[in-house]
């Protein structure tokens, strides 16, 4: 089927990039198992970066942002220990040691409460748009914890990465840089990000367990006593909620369609596939989810958000793709001509 090479309207630049990288994805995948690595990738990164989606709509139904928080952890909690459970019935060992239970546990109170309970307030204040957009930088700021906490080098490729990535969120925060202010939505959004990219190198650098699931149960459940104790003892309602709860369904889909799901599909697939792949798959993901945002919620897509996703998309790209996979794709792209003017 010929894709039409003129697209109107005010989302024809995030379309135009939508089209390059599926195209591009396509060329890639030439066997039927690659295909299903790639579209596995992709459904993980798109039901991850939903979450803010599926927030705003529970925020609705009348939950707060760390009561939906406790109960998403109470829900993977329970999916993880019928899993661990059946894996030590299989003869799979834990084997963690104190230096792994550490590193978890920093992980856990950084990466699984602090960030968590930052990107989920936020997001009564902000759109599920700007939430997409802002996270974007977490690529970026895992590339600068690495190169301070584990010593690695930063090349001239991941610096301009960061730099199409800084002007992605500057034009993602125009409306408050135009008036030198940054909203407290914003603030903790960039916050939420800082923590997550702190977590993740802290996690490579201490945690040494090769069972991941164990460690992602471990870390949960730390998690959940946290935020339980954090509900219980700062809000007036306490854990009492548990007890009326507003849309159930819709509380448990969440955690599992956001959380888990894409984990599990994202570490499975990552396996067997390349990391220049991966990082295509990471960029066109953000965009579909941004563009879901739009259908579902009726979240404006403003001139300003299109060139922070086109900008981010490509910081993204530039971080996780070698140039010389670059070479490759416009003569490829040629050949086909969706996108040929």
């Amino acid at each position: 089927m010929r894709v039409p090479t003129q697209l109107p309207g005010r989302r024809h630049s995030v379309l135009r990039v939508f089209l390059l990288l599926s195209t591009h994805m396509a060329l890639l995948t030439s066997d039927l198992d690659k295909q299903m690595r790639i579209a596995s990738l992709l459904a993980a990164v798109v039901l991850s970066n939903m979450k803010p989606i599926f927030s705003k709509i529970l925020y609705l139904e009348g939950w707060s942002p760390v009561q939906l928080y406790f109960v998403s952890l109470l829900v993977m909690a329970i999916v993880l220990l019928t899993h661990e459970m059946v894996s030590l019935e299989r003869g799979v060992r834990w084997g963690m040691t104190r230096r792994d239970f550490r590193g978890t546990i920093i992980d856990a109170i950084i990466g699984g409460v602090i960030g968590p309970v930052m990107f989920f307030t936020a997001l009564s204040t902000v759109t599920a748009s700007q939430t997409i957009l802002l996270t974007s930088i977490s690529p970026f700021l895992v590339v600068i914890f690495a190169v301070l906490m584990l010593g690695e080098r930063m090349n001239a490729q991941m610096v301009w990465g960061g730099v199409f990535i800084l002007a992605g969120l500057a034009a993602a925060l125009w409306d408050d840089l135009s008036e030198l202010t940054l909203s407290t939505g914003a603030l903790l959004l960039l916050g939420s990000s800082v923590c997550g990219a702190f977590a993740t190198i802290v996690h490579k650098k201490y945690v040494k367990h090769r069972h991941l699931d164990s460690i992602v149960f471990v870390k949960t459940l730390i998690s959940l006593v946290l935020v339980g104790a954090w509900l219980q003892f700062t809000s007036e309602e306490g854990l009492s909620f548990l007890a009326t709860p507003q849309n159930v369904w819709g509380v448990m889909a969440m955690p599992i369609l956001s959380f888990l799901l894409p984990f599990f599909l994202f570490f499975k697939a990552l396996k067997k596939t390349k990391a220049t792949d991966a990082g295509m798959v990471a960029a066109l993901g953000r965009v579909i989810a941004l563009m879901l945002a739009s259908v579902l919620l009726g979240e404006a897509l403003e001139t300003n958000h299109l060139i922070s996703i086109s900008l981010i998309v490509f910081g993204v790209l530039f971080i996780n793709v070698p140039l010389t996979k670059w070479r490759v794709v416009p003569s490829r792209l040629m050949e086909i001509g969706p996108l040929r003017k």
